[in-house]
Parts: C-alpha cells; sequence; structure tokens
C-alpha cells in the first residue's frame, strides 16, 4: 500500500475536506511542529525512511520523533496514533481549524 496522495480527499466532498484540515492540525497544541509534521505524514501512510528523505533528515532522527509523539501523546504504537486520530476527528466540528485533539475529553 502506498502512502495518501495530497489530492487523496478534495474530490469527495466537505467529508474529506475535513479529514485533511484535521490532519493538517493533528497534534499542533501538544506537539512541537516538526513532531506534528512527522506525525501528519505517519497518518498519511508514510515509513521513517520517506519521511527522513522528505523532511532533510536521517531515518534515526524520524525514529527520535516518533518516539517523542508517542511519548507526548501517551501512545505505544502507530495504530493507537491512528485510533487517537480518528477519535480526535469524529470529536471535532466540522470548519474547525483547531487541533483536533483539542476536542477530545
Amino acid at each position: 500500500m502506498t502512502a495518501l496522495p495530497p489530492n487523496a480527499f478534495t474530490a469527495h466532498g466537505s467529508m474529506g475536506l475535513h479529514v485533511m484540515a484535521a490532519m493538517a492540525h493533528f497534534g499542533t497544541s501538544r506537539l512541537s511542529e516538526r513532531e506534528a509534521e512527522v506525525a501528519q505524514l505517519i497518518l498519511q501512510g508514510h515509513s521513517s525512511k520517506v519521511i527522513a528523505r522528505m523532511l532533510g533528515n536521517s531515518p534515526e532522527t524520524v525514529k527520535v520523533f516518533r518516539k517523542r509523539i508517542h511519548t507526548k501523546l501517551g501512545l505505544a504504537t502507530s495504530a493507537e496514533l491512528f485510533s487517537l486520530f480518528l477519535a480526535a476527528l469524529c470529536a471535532a466540528p466540522h470548519g474547525s481549524t483547531d487541533d483536533p485533539l483539542i476536542h477530545l475529553n
């Protein structure tokens, strides 16, 4: 399976736009700018190796970011990151430009 293309949801109506907006802001309230960027790339399906290449970092640096993301969000796996994103997506109101995590209890 490949990562999501940048225009994956733009042609699918408001739900797709809601997903893309939530993904663009996901983690910004709890993570550093770079950590949020890495989290968003993970959610798009990119591997550490690809993320490293995209950001001009080593794969080891990306692994450090992954570990920090997991620690700050209380997660153990990338699957849990995806589950957290889905929960936050469901909690965030349509049209919100905030980090969807702020809408979780």
